[in-house]
């Protein structure tokens, strides 16, 4: 019987939460890390959104979010993003706890643009952030997929700008984020998945053709025995 199963590091980095009723802002490099640099707009429903301009056309930067002091922010690593071509951004912070099969499940950070090339770094490839066979391929909207088949094992992975380690992982979008676990149990064909939109990640086991079958046959009983 297969098992995989992907979640957090045995060594659990702490993620403190916000203050009830916080406002958020964004502190960064383009506001010299002012703790209040830039109020995000409450959108009423969980989610703050901050759009930056006047940055340069491509260029990166490090920032965190605020709750307009230093008393509290996220990530602890610093998050990063890159400007689109008219040199702007629209950054996104998501308070609300969310079960929809990807990583991080709260305090996600999305952006309006995309580096453009993901690679998954990880244990079973010598953690090669630039590594041509692991690189991930766009399936559209802002959604990177790579299909690795993977021994049984232990193994650690995450999804980083190619070349970098700028990364999404289970506890953020941010520079060197946490490692996520992967158990896989039978050798595997194993779906790893990167939005770069929502700063989210998942990894999903591809079913063997046999127990496709078996599936199928029981789907076939089942209605043999509704006639």
């Amino acid at each position: 019987m297969k098992k995989v199963w992907c979640g957090l590091m045995v060594l659990v980095v702490l993620v403190l939460a916000a203050p009830a009723g916080a406002a958020y802002y964004l502190a960064g490099e383009f506001n010299g890390w002012t703790s209040d640099g830039q109020l995000m707009t409450d959108n009423g429903d969980g989610t703050y959104t901050a759009t930056i301009t006047d940055l340069g056309a491509g260029a990166r930067y490090e920032f965190k979010v605020t709750d307009g002091t230093w008393d509290w922010s996220h990530p602890g690593p610093n998050s990063w993003l890159f400007a689109d071509a008219a040199g702007q951004v629209t950054v996104t912070f998501n308070e609300n706890v969310i079960s929809d099969g990807w990583n991080p499940t709260q305090y996600r950070i999305g952006l309006s643009t995309d580096p453009g090339a993901w690679t998954i770094a990880g244990s079973f490839q010598g953690w090669d952030n630039a590594n041509p066979a692991t690189a991930m391929t766009s399936i559209g909207g802002g959604i990177y997929m790579l299909s690795q088949t993977l021994d049984p094992g232990d193994y650690y992975w995450k999804a980083v700008v190619t070349g970098s380690w700028d990364s999404i992982s289970w506890d953020a979008r941010s520079v060197g984020t946490s490692d996520t676990y992967l158990q896989i149990t039978e050798t595997s064909e194993v779906n790893f998945y990167v939005d770069a939109f929502a700063g989210t990640i998942k990894a999903e086991v591809v079913p063997e053709p046999a127990t496709m079958a078996l599936l199928g046959l029981g789907s076939v009983v089942l209605l043999r025995r509704k006639k």
